[in-house]
């Protein structure tokens, strides 16, 4: 004797029922949606991605070379950093032996100096040479520098060594790293 629209439980019957059929509309469109021909995108999709896997693949592959390259630049350089080192104490060593040598050079030209000027003026007669003796000592006379070279006392320098480190430049600025 109750009406069907307004009995509780032929409204929660109808409710179901509503919440049924939404259900069973949402399931026909996703299944609309997979039956559309997007296999053709979704076949595209997995190229792409195995595309960028291979291109991921071959690009991490060549940062392990790069890095390899990496290591092997730096041991290089490192190495010649220490020759540069070694070069740099051998050039020390050598312009300290060259004024050492240029010292005792200028030592050596005093003594002559003052050897020739006790033999060639001496006017007292007390020191009596032969001429056998004169000309052996002649040498003493050559010896005097020029007016024009007087200044320049100095050995030159040498340009190149001829070895691998010629072209190296001198410098100290970075010794103290």
């Amino acid at each position: 004797m109750s009406c069907p629209c307004f009995c509780p439980v032929a409204l929660g019957m109808d409710t179901m029922m509503l919440n049924v059929r939404n259900l069973f509309e949402q399931l026909v469109r996703r299944v609309e949606i997979l039956s559309e021909g997007n296999e053709v995108q979704f076949i595209q999709l997995a190229k792409d991605f195995e595309d960028f896997r291979k291109k991921w693949q071959r690009t991490d592959h060549e940062l392990g070379k790069y890095k390899d390259l990496l290591m092997k630049a730096e041991t290089e350089r490192s190495a010649l950093d220490v020759k540069l080192k070694h070069a740099r104490n051998q050039v020390d060593v050598e312009i300290k032996r060259r004024q050492r040598a240029e010292a005792d050079c200028e030592k050596l030209e005093r003594q002559i100096q003052l050897i020739r000027e006790m033999l060639m003026c001496d006017t007292s007669g007390s020191i009596q040479l032969s001429e056998e003796q004169k000309s052996a000592l002649a040498f003493l006379n050559r010896g005097q520098p020029s007016s024009s070279n007087a200044g320049n006392k100095r050995l030159s320098t040498i340009d190149e060594s001829g070895s691998i480190l010629s072209d190296i430049s001198f410098d100290k600025t970075d010794e103290s790293l």
